[in-house]
């Protein structure tokens, strides 16, 4: 039996499982496992959480297909979430070690079942290599680039902020079955040799955004943090709109503040669902 706890940001749900209960040469077998929807509990992702005493913590992120991620924005906050629902810290402040970094969460303010917090994100970075993406001659950045989908030709922007990420500008949201198409084929384009989260991305206002998210190693999303970073860092890089930014979805909003050569701050909610005793066979 495996204990977890479910959380959610925005409807991009994980299951928080204590690191000691489970091998780490078996932390892709059983993310895969418990995030089923079927046979499993259900979520987009797992999160590996290390217990130590102090307000540092390390975790590894598994998306729903057993991948790894260097870090997710939503997770991170329902993992904070978690510290501070079973008060493994006094601190408003903690820190949690991934494989993309360290990242700070500053806890704004909670009433059970709901905590909403600051992040520091890190630095973004635009260099092909970083993020990386390989593309077809030697840029600085991949902006406004030309990339051919199967039978789509797209214009992508793409940066790293902990993932990689693709952003894709429109004038309207397409539809079901191009959304499909191009943010799986995006998503798995040999131009992005780790893969990428992609996000579709309208301008509403001066400050305002709405997305639509294919997550990287999980498919369509209610939500994502990092692609939240990523689609304002990107419209603002284009001049499309300016910090701080409010990123929409279907489920919520988050707030993205970014300045040239600042670290990026995210700012949202996350929401605790369940525990659960998980039975693997």
């Amino acid at each position: 039996m495996i204990k977890a706890s479910k959380y959610h940001g925005y409807g991009n749900d994980f299951l928080i499982v204590p690191s000691g209960q489970v091998d780490e040469a078996r932390y892709r077998q059983v993310a895969r496992a418990i995030c089923d929807r079927h046979f499993g509990i259900g979520a987009d992702g797992c999160i590996f959480f290390e217990e130590h005493e102090g307000s540092r913590f390390p975790i590894r992120i598994f998306n729903l297909d057993g991948s790894e991620a260097g870090m997710s924005g939503n997770g991170t906050r329902c993992a904070a979430a978690y510290v501070h629902h079973r008060e493994l810290s006094s601190e408003d402040e903690i820190v949690f070690l991934t494989a993309s970094g360290e990242k700070n969460y500053r806890l704004l303010e909670s009433s059970v079942p709901v905590w909403r917090y600051q992040s520091c994100m890190g630095l973004p970075a635009f260099s092909p290599s970083k993020i990386p993406f390989t593309p077809s001659e030697d840029l600085e950045a991949i902006r406004d680039y030309e990339l051919a989908v199967g039978r789509h030709v797209v214009r992508i922007n793409a940066l790293w902020v902990g993932n990689p990420q693709c952003v894709v500008f429109v004038d309207e949201f397409p539809g079901d079955a191009w959304f499909d198409e191009v943010g799986q084929g995006l998503s798995l384009h040999p131009s992005f040799p780790q893969g990428t989260n992609v996000s579709f991305v309208l301008p509403t206002g001066p400050q305002s955004l709405r997305i639509r998210i294919w997550e990287r190693g999980v498919g369509p999303t209610h939500s994502s943090g990092t692609g939240s970073c990523g689609a304002a860092i990107a419209a603002q890089v284009e001049d499309r709109v300016h910090s701080p930014v409010t990123v929409q979805t279907g489920t919520g909003t988050q707030v993205v503040a970014w300045e040239p050569d600042g670290e990026i701050r995210l700012t949202g909610e996350a929401w605790f669902v369940a525990d659960a005793e998980i039975c693997l066979t």
